[in-house]
């Protein structure tokens, strides 16, 4: 359908317009008052379309427009008299003119001959960069519908493939993976010679492992190491066949793919990437000593990468994990004076001070002195809770209870959904028994074993507050008689039921 309007040469003249269309053509009326006026038609095919309908044919000097079929057929009824160029023109197509179009007798009819529009790789660059200029700005549904239209008005011109290829990452930004595989796959299938296929089997390898299709993700990566091995994806390629090997459990060969990164690519700024995940795989396995060399390896030879960073703290965590406790202090301390700011470094605190509260050769208060700077200077980490409560185990092996207490106590009202405060209510308790303040002692056991009846452990404060009450009362009273006969009957597998037992005697259970 066409909107035809009235020119400039005649802008006095009152108008009528009227649109409609044949079956053969689409045609545009103007109706004009005593203006002599005729017909144009004709036929404007656009290269390489199977359907031409949305071809525009502007009257020059006018702001008549016709518009064609999907034929390509096009009629302007109405024209005034006067001599014009008409200019075809579609997106992604270079304009052509036809020149020295006349009318000059009322109702004439002048038949063009057919004009065939061409892609325009200047207009098509232009349309593909403000597509990539929609993508950018993470309007990726709009950037679709550029890149279709583009592909669609040259399915075969320069931009075409490049389209394509990012037609799959715009749907892989909003996490349409089935969309993402089915445009790297057209790409693929529709330009196999193209220099963007690499990438595309590439991309097809990291949407699969997003839909968790590990098998599938590292047929795609495979291929491109064997068919592609000197293209620029390769070593990524090289990478994620590691990653997949160790989705689907095959640590050895992942481990295997991950060194060959370093051995096939160097120079690749994959390499410190794939040895920390070397690293890391060996870590899982316990194969501590493979797992340094690769952590001192990237140390050594990136020590300016992120991976640095994280090796610096996991090399500490290897001797740790063995219970080499100075080798570990050293190395997080290293960690600590080589990345200050670095995103391990609460935990390189934290287990530096475990460090120390495991290792006989360091006093509680020095590991609480490294416990405490993790508090203190990471207020916000998920660590922070945790050293709190090992601040007041600190305080408690120094037979500081009062301190230990007021640690513990402080831990479970700010930390009240960490994995310790079961823990420390129980060391509470401990510590009030410890420190002979018995009735309070009593009342935080109970608070225990209320709290949570289901733990073994609350079959150990049964058998406390049974020795509370003997403390208050005397041996063999029938109230810690009776919280011994828990322990045995409810927690025959805590650490008191043996001692439950023996306090009992002779006397018996109900």
């Amino acid at each position: 359908m066409h909107f035809t309007r009235t020119s400039g040469q005649i802008a006095m003249v009152a108008l009528l317009i009227l649109l409609a269309a044949t079956a053969s053509a689409d045609t545009t009326y103007i109706n004009i008052n005593l203006v002599p006026s005729g017909t144009i038609s004709g036929t404007v095919l656009a290269s390489g379309l199977g359907n031409h309908s949305g071809n525009f044919v502007y009257v020059g000097g006018t702001s008549i427009v016709g518009v064609t079929n999907a034929a390509g057929a096009f009629t302007i009824v109405g024209v005034p008299y006067g001599t014009y160029t008409l200019t075809a023109t579609r997106s992604g197509y270079a304009d052509k003119n036809v020149t020295g179009v006349t009318i000059n007798t009322a109702g004439q009819t002048v038949t063009l001959s057919t004009i065939t529009l061409n892609p325009s790789t200047d207009t098509q660059a232009r349309l593909f960069g403000e597509a990539m200029r929609l993508y950018s700005y993470n309007k990726f549904s709009e950037s679709i519908t550029a890149l279709r239209s583009l592909i669609s008005a040259n399915p075969t011109g320069p931009y075409a493939a490049s389209s394509r290829y990012r037609i799959g990452l715009a749907f892989g930004q909003f996490n349409d993976y089935d969309s993402a595989i089915a445009n790297f796959s057209k790409l693929i299938t529709d330009y196999p010679t193209d220099s963007l296929v690499p990438d595309a089997y590439y991309q097809r390898s990291f949407v699969k492992d997003e839909k968790l299709d590990y098998s599938g993700s590292l047929a795609d990566a495979q291929f491109v190491i064997v068919h592609y091995a000197a293209y620029s994806v390769a070593d990524k390629a090289q990478h994620r066949v590691g990653i997949e090997q160790e989705a689907l459990r095959n640590i050895s060969a992942a481990i295997t793919a991950y060194l060959a990164v370093e051995t096939n690519y160097p120079g690749s700024p994959e390499i410190p990437v794939a040895l920390y995940d070397a690293a890391q795989a060996y870590l899982g396995i316990e194969q501590y000593a493979n797992a340094l060399t690769q952590f001192n390896k990237i140390l050594t030879n990136y020590p300016a990468t992120y991976e640095a960073e994280k090796s610096s703290f996991y090399k500490g965590f290897c001797y740790y994990d063995q219970n080499d406790f100075v080798n570990a202090i050293a190395a997080f301390n290293a960690a600590i004076a080589n990345f200050p700011s670095g995103s391990r470094s609460d935990n390189s605190w934290y287990y530096k001070a475990q460090s120390k509260y495991k290792y006989e050769a360091y006093t509680y208060a020095q590991a609480e002195a490294d416990f405490d700077s993790v508090v203190v200077k990471f207020p916000t980490s998920s660590l922070a809770g945790d050293a709190k409560y090992y601040m007041g185990n600190c305080e408690f092996y120094q037979v500081n209870y009062s301190t230990a207490i007021s640690l513990l106590q402080a831990f479970i009202a700010a930390y009240p959904a960490n994995a310790f405060v079961d823990e420390a209510r129980f060391k509470i308790g401990t510590a009030y028994y410890d420190g002979a303040d018995y009735p309070n002692a009593q009342t935080a056991y109970t608070t225990y074993f209320n709290t949570y009846p289901n733990n073994k452990a609350a079959g150990d404060a049964h058998y406390w507050v049974g020795r509370c009450i003997e403390q208050l009362q005397g041996v063999g009273v029938p109230d810690a008689i009776a919280q011994f006969c828990i322990t045995k009957t409810q927690y025959p597998h805590c650490s008191k039921y043996a001692a439950a037992v023996t306090r009992i005697g002779v006397a018996t259970c109900p």
